[in-house]
C-alpha cells in the first residue's frame, strides 16, 4: 500500500471512528418527537459514518498508482505560488477555528442572534478573496437576516429556546 493510500485509509478510519463516537453521544440526547434538538446531530453523525465508510472503501476500489523511480523536477513559479496559497489556506482555517471558539464563548453572554450575526459577518469577510472588495453592507444584511430568521424559526416553529442574551426581557 502506498503512503498516499495509507493516509487516505487512516483518514477514513478516523472519520468513521469520530462519526461513531458522535452517533453514540447523540443517542444520549432526549427524544421529543420527529424534529427536535437531536435531529441535526443524528444527520451529521450518520453523514460522518457514511463518509468514513466511503473513504475506506474507495482506498481499496480505486486503481493502484504506478510506482515511479524518477526524481521530481524542481517547482515551477506556478507551483511555488500554489504552495504560498496553501499556507494562506491554513491561516484561513486557523482563523475560522478561532472565530468558532469566539462564537461559542459569546453565545450565552450576548445571545444567539447577535453572536451568530457577528460570526457570519466575520466569516464572510474572511472567506472573501483577497482581490475582491468585500461588500460589507450586503454581508451585514445577510448575516442579520439569517441570524434573526434562524432564531425565530427555532424559537417559535420548533419550540427550541436558543440563548437570547440581552433580548430575553423583550421576548414572550
Amino acid at each position: 500500500m502506498t503512503a498516499t493510500r495509507a493516509k487516505e485509509l487512516v483518514t477514513g478510519i478516523a472519520m468513521l471512528g469520530i462519526g461513531l463516537v458522535y452517533l453514540f453521544m447523540t443517542m444520549e440526547l432526549p427524544d421529543r418527537g420527529t424534529v427536535d434538538a437531536a435531529t441535526i446531530p443524528y444527520v451529521l453523525a450518520f453523514g460522518m459514518v457514511l463518509l468514513g465508510l466511503l473513504q475506506c472503501i474507495s482506498v481499496f476500489r480505486g486503481p493502484m498508482p504506478a510506482p515511479t523511480d524518477r526524481e521530481d523536477p524542481p517547482l515551477t513559479k506556478d507551483e511555488v505560488l500554489s504552495v504560498d496559497s496553501r499556507r494562506e489556506s491554513y491561516v484561513v482555517v486557523a482563523l475560522t477555528l478561532a472565530l468558532v471558539a469566539l462564537y461559542t464563548a459569546l453565545l450565552r453572554p450576548i445571545g444567539f442572534p447577535f453572536a451568530t450575526a457577528a460570526y457570519l459577518f466575520l466569516q464572510f469577510w474572511l472567506l472573501t478573496p483577497k482581490d475582491t472588495k468585500p461588500p460589507f453592507g450586503l454581508y451585514a444584511l445577510i448575516a442579520g437576516v439569517a441570524s434573526g430568521a434562524i432564531f425565530l424559526l427555532f424559537r417559535y416553529a420548533f419550540d427550541l429556546l436558543l440563548p437570547a442574551g440581552p433580548l430575553t426581557p423583550y421576548l414572550p
